[in-house]
């Protein structure tokens, strides 16, 4: 733990060399933000969907809308994305994080699987609001040439600190702590990193009713429009759909396997997250001055063909300890889609329009996400857990093949 701390002491002494004054506060934080952030993961979604399975007996049904619903906001994400239109971005950031993260305060209230698939479903829900604003503010704060970078070391601390607090919370509930406490714990953590992440500083804009916006038809067509005029992104989102779609099947699948199969408590639930985060923490120091480097794009074909590794794993994993490597192989991708997807999107945006990009992107997860869930339950339960695990394998392979197009498009587009 020490050489992590060590490390990423290092990182951040390398990487604020050089930066304006404005970027190094906005940095600065930004990272506090995320140790808040990362608290909150640790204490809560570590444990969801165990504690929903395994604890409370949520039926098949209720872990599937439980996996759909981080996706059911994004598909109002154009709309949310013409709410911020000439607007200040901070705000939606502010007040989507205080009432989906600290909304988990009320935990101790919960009882029932009903209740707490409830409690996960609106949370999620109101979390999706802030992701076009979010977008639009990474895209101002950090220089292009050296976002990849910052987000890496960001998103270090938000596996670090989830890492840390898993270790400790799952130990503790299986020595007897209600995971009501841990979440309502983690509520406080997550209601902070939105109050952090608020002192963000940011240029002035015209308000709205000092701006010119166009009609939201005329909006919600200049958004769609994007798939139309530009085809490396359109090539991109539909790598991203077809590969979300098998990646969202085979997540669904992979807590209901692991309680129905192989009874593994919070403590196992606890090592698996730490490997992940161990193996995410390891590799953002690789994946970010990669992006920078190589390219989004590339980053995205390598990350979900990484994540390939996953479902097969699954498919044929013989005991509890082969997940370990499913759980390595899972973080060492979802870092490189982390900060992969976001670049790629700003990447292709064009000037003032990466709110709307970031829209699309998310309204297409949004879509994915909700029907992803509910074709893995009932696969599983018609063709067995590994046919289910292969056929999310298989839709992953041919995401990857459409990335392939996407960066054929995106190179000719540049040569032209």
């Amino acid at each position: 733990m020490f050489t992590f701390f060590s490390n990423l002491a290092d990182a951040f002494r390398e990487r604020v060399a050089g930066l304006s004054p404005r970027t190094q506060v906005a940095w600065k934080w930004d990272l506090l933000s995320a140790a808040f952030a990362g608290t909150y993961f640790g204490c809560i979604w570590t444990f969801a969907f165990r504690i929903a399975r395994a604890d409370l007996h949520a039926s098949p049904a209720q872990m599937g809308w439980m996996a759909a619903a981080p996706a059911l906001g994004y598909l109002f994400a154009t709309f949310w994305a013409r709410q911020m239109d000439g607007r200040a971005k901070l705000p939606f950031i502010f007040w989507t994080w205080v009432f989906s993260r600290g909304s988990f305060m009320f935990a101790p209230l919960i009882h029932t699987p009903a209740q707490f698939v409830g409690l996960v479903c609106f949370t999620t829900f109101v979390f999706s609001i802030s992701s076009p604003a979010y977008a639009a503010i990474m895209k101002e704060i950090y220089p292009d040439r050296q976002r990849g970078r910052l987000m890496s070391v960001v998103r270090m601390v938000v596996s670090g600190m989830t890492l840390l607090t898993a270790l400790v919370m799952g130990r503790l509930m299986d020595a007897g702590l209600p995971w009501q406490t841990s979440f309502l714990f983690g509520g406080v953590m997550g209601a902070l990193s939105a109050v952090t992440f608020c002192r963000v500083p940011l240029k002035r804009i015209k308000t709205a009713d000092t701006v010119d916006r166009v009609s939201t038809r005329e909006f919600f067509r200049d958004t769609f429009g994007i798939l139309v005029r530009n085809p490396g992104y359109r090539w991109f989102t539909l790598s991203v759909f077809v590969s979300g779609f098998g990646n969202l099947m085979a997540t669904t699948l992979y807590p209901i396997h692991q309680v129905d199969r192989f009874q593994i408590t919070n403590t196992m639930v606890a090592n698996m997250q730490n490997i992940t985060s161990i193996a995410t923490i390891a590799t953002y120091f690789w994946w970010g001055p990669f992006l920078d480097r190589k390219g989004p794009l590339l980053t995205v074909l390598c990350a979900i063909s990484i994540n390939l590794i996953a479902p097969i794993t699954y498919a044929f994993a013989p005991s509890v300890g082969f997940l370990y490597i499913a759980a390595a192989s899972w973080g060492i991708a979802q870092a490189g889609v982390e900060i992969a997807y976001l670049n790629t999107t700003l990447m292709f945006a064009e000037p003032g329009k990466a709110a709307q990009y970031q829209a699309l992107h998310s309204t297409f997860f949004g879509l994915r996400g909700s029907i992803a869930p509910h074709c893995a339950i009932p696969l599983m339960q018609a063709l067995g857990a590994r046919n289910a695990f292969l056929v999310s394998f298989s839709i992953l392979v041919i995401g990857a093949g459409l990335q392939l197009i996407s960066m054929r498009d995106y190179r000719r587009a540049a040569l032209g």
